[in-house]
């Protein structure tokens, strides 16, 4: 008897406890108030970074259509300082979910496309970027359970000096990652549109140190880079994975229009992904540096154009991308490889692709319009379609 009371007590102490540890849902919407609890949509808060700073691990936070902007300084945690510095910040675990009308009591009922949600850096003179914030996002040390689902990232601008904010123990500096910018941070990114954002490297994404967020259903489009990846900048040792992504309509100035991969572990993984209308001088669409070799498959490089070299793709330094079910066409470059320019050893293996229509120079009729390789590379390419390669450097079975 005495056994199965104390057995009683130990399992009703276990529910209590589960009850307890339960997450709790925080709700925002335009013309809330910071000061309520924020539990519920009628005790709102007004500010996204309010209810993120609330929040603990394993939280949801849910918010109602509108526009939102930093309110404070991630270094401080205050309004203070200057208002460029100001972001959107977060280094614990929950979830973010946009979409609401503001009555919802369940997360299938949202509708993103109807109550849009956007986390804008316009914070200063609106229509105006010169007085924007650096960055809209910054992350650090999430895992992929830290979900951003159903959000628009717009108007960040990080065209600062090389000197940094500090947050979490960690230096973002003020010259990459307009729209978001991860530190050591892998969050999972979902139905998001990262546009109209600037930086001199990843003016949509920068991801360092050890980042590798997963992008599902996401839109990357109309982003600069004034140096390298108008879209996006992967330093090593990070990464990404992209399933059915867009990436459209970047410019960087330099290098990678779409995507710039830098170092040996910075090899995205690509799944269904469509890269299209970007520029840039050397790899309009992607651009693979020093080792990275990402691995692209079910994937389409379109219209895109480099002012130099590798229109669709520009591998160089030992970058040996694998691309299976690829469709490389219509990307242009003024001076080699219209579709890939392979250079200093780099040698990708192609395997069930079509290269086709692509323009070197003023011209989709002459040899390394669709695949050109510098002396010291080479393509292995088999069961795969292609118009025009420069042969005296490709090897494998073209058919």
């Amino acid at each position: 008897m005495k056994n199965n009371s104390l057995h009683s007590v130990g399992l009703i102490l276990i529910v209590l406890w589960s009850i307890s540890a339960q997450a709790t849902t925080y709700y925002v919407k335009t013309g809330g108030n910071n000061s309520s609890a924020g539990t519920s949509w009628s005790t709102a808060k007004a500010d996204l970074q309010n209810a993120l700073n609330v929040s603990s691990v394993g939280d949801e936070i849910w918010i109602a259509a509108g526009t939102y902007k930093p309110t404070l300084d991630p270094s401080t945690g205050t309004a203070s300082g200057s208002t460029r510095d100001y972001s959107f910040y977060l280094d614990k675990n929950i979830e973010i979910y946009g979409g609401f009308a503001g009555t919802e009591t369940l997360l299938s009922q949202r509708n993103s496309t109807s109550n849009p949600v956007i986390l804008s850096g316009d914070i200063g003179t609106v229509g105006s970027s010169s007085d924007n914030c650096y960055h809209v996002f910054i992350t650090e040390g999430l895992s992929s359970a830290a979900v951003l689902d159903g959000i628009t990232i717009t108007g960040g601008k990080a065209n600062g000096s090389y000197s940094n904010i500090t947050y979490s123990g960690q230096n973002y500096y003020r010259d990459g990652g307009g729209g978001m910018c991860n530190y050591a941070s892998s969050p999972t990114l979902t139905h998001v549109t990262i546009s109209g954002n600037m930086g001199e490297y990843g003016g949509g994404i920068e991801n360092l140190s050890s980042s590798s967020p997963t992008l599902t259903n996401v839109t990357i489009s109309g982003n600069t880079a004034t140096s390298r990846g108008g879209g996006m900048f992967i330093h090593s040792p990070s990464s990404t994975t992209l399933i059915n992504v867009t990436i459209s309509g970047n410019t960087a100035g330099l290098s990678g229009g779409g995507i710039h991969n830098n170092g040996s572990s910075s090899s995205p993984t690509l799944t269904n992904v469509t890269i299209s209308g970007n520029t840039a001088s050397y790899g309009g669409g992607m651009y693979n540096n020093n080792t990275s070799s990402p691995t692209l498959t079910n994937v389409t490089i379109s219209g895109n154009t480099a002012s130099a070299k590798g229109g669709g793709m520009y591998n160089t330094y030992s970058s040996s991308p694998t691309l299976t079910n690829v469709t490389i066409s219509g990307n242009t470059a003024a001076s080699n490889g219209g579709g890939i320019y392979n250079s200093s050893s780099s040698s990708p293996t192609i395997t069930n692709s079509l290269f086709w229509g692509n323009i070197k120079g003023t011209s989709s009729t002459i040899a390394g319009a669709d695949i050109d390789n510098s002396v010291s590379s080479t393509a292995t390419i088999s069961y795969s379609l292609v118009q025009l390669a420069s042969t005296s450097y490709t090897s494998g079975n073209n058919n």
